[in-house]
C-alpha cells in the first residue's frame, strides 16, 4: 500500500523538533543530501546539522511540503510519483527548473498555481 502523505509528514517530524520538520528525516526519502538541503535553503550545513528548527530552514521545508502536496493532490496520491516529479522534472514555464529549484528561488506559489492550472486544464 502507498505511503499516504499525511503518514509522510508525520514521519518528517522528529519529537524533539514537533511540530516543526527534521531536515535529517526529510533528506532521506528525496534521496537528498544534506549540502544539496543547505544549499537550496539557503543556508550553511551547520545551520541544517547545528540549528535544524532555524525559521529560514523551516520556512523552505514547509514550502517544499506545500508544492509536494499540490503534486500529490493531482497525482492520485501517488507520493512517490510527487517526489520524482518535484525533484527530477523540468519545468518549462520555470526556465527548465525543477519544482525544487523553482521553491529555492522562492517560487513556491508561482509552481503552486502551474500545477493548478496544469489539473484545471487536465479536467477541464
Amino acid at each position: 500500500m502507498p505511503l499516504p502523505l499525511s503518514k509522510f509528514i508525520e514521519d518528517l517530524q522528529d519529537p524533539e523538533l514537533a511540530p516543526m520538520i527534521s531536515p535529517a528525516r526529510y533528506i532521506s526519502p528525496l534521496e537528498m543530501d544534506v549540502e544539496t538541503l543547505a544549499r537550496n535553503a539557503r543556508v550553511s550545513v551547520s545551520a541544517i546539522t547545528k540549528t535544524p528548527g532555524a525559521a529560514a530552514i523551516q520556512s523552505h521545508l514547509r514550502d517544499n511540503l506545500r508544492v509536494i502536496k499540490a503534486a500529490y493532490d493531482i497525482s492520485g496520491g501517488n507520493l512517490a510519483k510527487s517526489l520524482s516529479w518535484f525533484r527530477a522534472e523540468s519545468l518549462p514555464a520555470f526556465g527548465q527548473r525543477t519544482a525544487e529549484q523553482a521553491v529555492s528561488a522562492g517560487r513556491a506559489d508561482d509552481v503552486i498555481r502551474l500545477i493548478d492550472s496544469l489539473h484545471g486544464g487536465a479536467a477541464g
